[in-house]
């Protein structure tokens, strides 16, 4: 059976935005993207969406669904730019955890993601369980074990992991951040990504810390490490920027998300230009941690369009695609709310290597959109970015 629906507004993102638009589907399969009058006499069934826009679902580019269970950590005051600080209190939680529920916490946040347009997540951790919808849910997610270990004894342990979990559970693998994953293990790690034509996801240029450690090797990180053994003297400091150094190394491609990239010096730009590589921004989390804004009109101008994610609950204080949208507006009140929706949408899709079955109202995809509640259909863009009420979303 062919069913239409339609609205005041269709947005399909890969192309212009359709006024009194619908989209007409068979089989629950997106088939024709038009103006009303052209598929009206095509539909067996119209459904109309009154005071609604139709859209393509969300992209959240960035979380840790299994943080969920510490979201009192974003209730608490943060000195601007202490990452340190801010890990210390959040290993100390999870360390004193022993009532269980990670799992449970984890699975409220899906389905939150979910309630609020999210069609596809990217989740970085330790316990894949944390990220499994339940069966009823259209949300899906790209689940990215991470590994770690900078001296010589925690990069073992890392590579034991991925040989004991990882290859034995057939799960894609990505690494940490630069200052926290030995040279050898990053390439070994992004070889492995290659190979399984997975995603490699790391957390770059993130804080000042980091740039303290890789440009001299001191700093907060150098003496957090130590006071937690885990600093050997096998790690040694490129002298350079994070991007600069993960380019040196050879794992800048189109399958490598340099996630949160605040800290970036213009030829590092340059650099993830050439080498296409993938950008997600955070400025939720960004802002609790005060660790700076990232360089978002200059990723423009070099050609890089950034996916947009929310992080973790413990470092984000309300998980919602839409306020990052929003927040990412205010930090770049210059950029075009249209522009920031497509970095949520199709160029989200785009940066995780998943265009091809999200991000945009595309035909021959199986029929899961949005139709959102507006309520200024003069200004859409500056209602879906701008505006801080929360958004009236149902899931078609």
């Amino acid at each position: 059976m062919k069913i239409v629906h339609r609205a005041p507004l269709v947005l399909p993102m890969a192309s212009s935005a359709i006024a009194d638009g619908a989209v007409l589907l068979q089989d629950d399969t997106i088939i024709k993207i038009a103006p009303f009058a052209e598929l009206q006499a095509e539909a067996g069934q119209v459904v109309d969406h009154e005071d609604c826009i139709l859209m393509p679902s969300l992209i959240n580019g960035h979380a840790h669904l299994e943080l969920s269970a510490y979201a009192s950590l974003a209730q608490q005051a943060v000195t601007a730019g202490d990452m340190v600080g801010w890990i210390s209190r959040l290993l100390a939680a999870r360390m004193a955890d022993d009532e269980g529920g990670t799992q449970e916490a984890a699975g409220q946040t899906l389905a939150s993601f979910q309630a609020e347009g999210v069609g596809l997540l990217v989740d970085i951790g330790n316990d894949p369980a944390c990220c499994q919808p339940e069966n009823n849910m259209v949300i899906e997610t790209m689940f990215l074990l991470e590994l770690l270990g900078l001296s010589a004894e925690r990069a073992a342990a890392a590579r034991t992991t991925l040989v004991d979990v990882a290859d034995t559970q057939d799960l894609a693998v990505t690494a940490h951040a630069p200052y926290s994953t030995a040279t050898s293990l990053l390439q070994e790690i992004k070889k492995r990504a290659n190979r399984m034509g997975s995603l490699f996801s790391i957390h770059v240029a993130e804080s000042q810390a980091e740039l303290d450690l890789l440009s001299s090797g001191q700093g907060a990180f150098r003496d957090f490490l130590e006071e937690r053994g885990g600093w050997d003297g096998s790690f040694q400091p490129p002298v350079s920027g994070s991007v600069a150094y993960l380019d040196k190394l050879g794992l800048l491609d189109e399958q490598t998300l340099c996630v949160h990239a605040v800290h970036l010096h213009p030829t590092e730009i340059e650099l993830l230009a050439e080498k296409r590589a993938g950008v997600c921004l955070c400025p939720g989390s960004n802002r609790f941690l005060g660790v700076g804004t990232a360089p978002l009109p200059q990723l423009l101008a070099a050609g890089i369009m950034p996916a947009i994610g929310t992080d973790s609950a413990a470092s984000n204080e309300h998980l919602s695609m839409w306020r990052e949208m929003r927040l990412l507006g205010e930090d770049h009140p210059q950029v075009d709310p249209e522009l920031i929706l497509a970095l949520a949408t199709k160029h989200g899709a785009a940066a995780v290597q998943r265009h091809a079955d999200f991000g945009a109202l595309m035909l021959s995809v199986h029929g899961h959109f949005l139709a959102v509640r507006c309520d200024d259909f003069n200004e859409p863009f500056e209602f879906l970015v701008r505006d801080a009420a929360p958004k009236e979303v149902q899931w078609l």
